[in-house]
């Protein structure tokens, strides 16, 4: 409303700007014209006319220029930008909209306009990078979901075929092959648990179970889950609460599940040795869960595009085995218990989550 009020009131100010210098011009002209023919008659009426219309048709071309050269522009834009061309041509780089926000005459007749054109080619410009950039992340993202279902795809049909093979497999032999394919059809289970669980938060067909839980010996166990995997076995993982017991509505399912990846990351994305210390903090209105770690930390980068549901960065050389989902999962069901994940992290300095959940009544 205000941009409209400051519009207004620049044309009205230009507009009787220009009719005050046309009125001036024509009186300074009909002087020359009465200096120049002082005799008067026909032959002074015709030069005050002839002066008249030369300079109404001067006006009407500056103003032409001055009040259509920014509409020229403001239609061009909006027809680059519906063409997808989002930098104006070369003419147009003198247009200065860097820091102060000046722009030259005549188009500050329209400059609110002309800048909030230009902000919304710099917002899609960034959004078509953006969706460009998400679009290369999904197909490697779905190349390497690929590669995942078909690599224990390949150890069971090779095991199974071991074991069916005319060759005498000793008991103990078959114990491993039948382990292995146990353990291969486990982590593809668990593939497609991902796949269809965010994209079920995603379209918000799964209502949340909530219970009144105690959340401390509920975490505790959560944290001893993680430190009894095999892969957690040369990590050293802690557990603190300021409080002795806090009762919480949660989904007891879906909270196990965002609370152990994100525990997890903290093992399988640092070098061995690398503390983990979860804590629980009672705050006003809210119960936080603070995961904190040691280990090589993550750059800026990683941290903005850590919830992306297609990002499978990792801060050490290992081999990412997850399908790029489980912190894009994490985050929607922290959401939809109505909390939330923050992460603070700088390379070499270690990470820190902190999970909040809202205590209820």
């Amino acid at each position: 409303m205000r941009l409209s009020i400051r519009f207004f009131l620049r044309l009205t100010v230009h507009f009787l700007v220009s009719l005050a210098l046309l009125v001036a011009c024509i009186s300074l002209g009909l002087a020359v014209v009465d200096v120049l023919i002082p005799e008067g008659g026909a032959r002074q009426d015709n030069g005050v006319i002839l002066c008249v219309a030369i300079l109404i048709a001067i006006y009407v071309l500056v103003s032409g220029w001055y009040f259509g050269l920014p509409l020229i522009y403001v239609i061009g834009k909006i027809q680059r930008l519906a063409d997808g061309i989002y930098r104006d041509p070369e003419k147009y780089r003198s247009l200065n909209t860097g820091e102060g926000k000046k722009i030259k005459a005549p188009y500050s007749l329209l400059k609110e306009l002309i800048l909030q054109l230009q902000t919304l080619a710099e917002a899609l410009e960034r959004s078509e990078r953006e969706r460009s950039r998400l679009d290369e992340l999904q197909k490697e993202w779905i190349a390497g979901i690929s590669h995942d279902l078909k690599t224990p795809l390949t150890y069971i049909k090779g095991y199974a075929d071991m074991l069916l093979s005319p060759h005498e497999w000793t008991l103990r032999e078959q114990a491993e092959f039948i382990t292995e394919i146990q353990t291969k059809a486990s982590h593809m289970e668990e593939l497609i648990g991902d796949l269809s669980l965010t994209f079920r938060l995603e379209g918000q067909e799964m209502p949340l179970q909530l219970v009144k839980r105690e959340l401390v010996e509920y975490v505790r166990r959560i944290v001893a889950d993680v430190a009894n995997d095999p892969r957690a076995a040369h990590y050293y993982l802690g557990f603190e609460s300021a409080v002795s017991k806090v009762n919480v509505p949660i989904d007891e399912k879906l909270l196990q599940r965002s609370l152990h990846n994100l525990i997890i990351n903290a093992v399988l994305h640092n070098p061995p040795g690398t503390r983990v210390q979860i804590e629980l903090l009672k705050q006003a209105s809210t119960l936080a869960i603070r995961i904190a770690d040691d280990g090589s930390g993550m750059s800026e980068e990683t941290v903005e595009r850590l919830f992306n549901k297609y990002y499978r960065g990792t801060t050490t050389e290992r081999y990412s085995e997850g399908t790029g989902l489980g912190m894009a999962i994490a985050d929607s069901i922290m959401r939809a218990h109505k909390g939330g994940i923050e992460v603070t992290s700088s390379e070499g300095a270690g990470t820190i989550v902190t999970v909040t959940l809202p205590l209820g009544k």
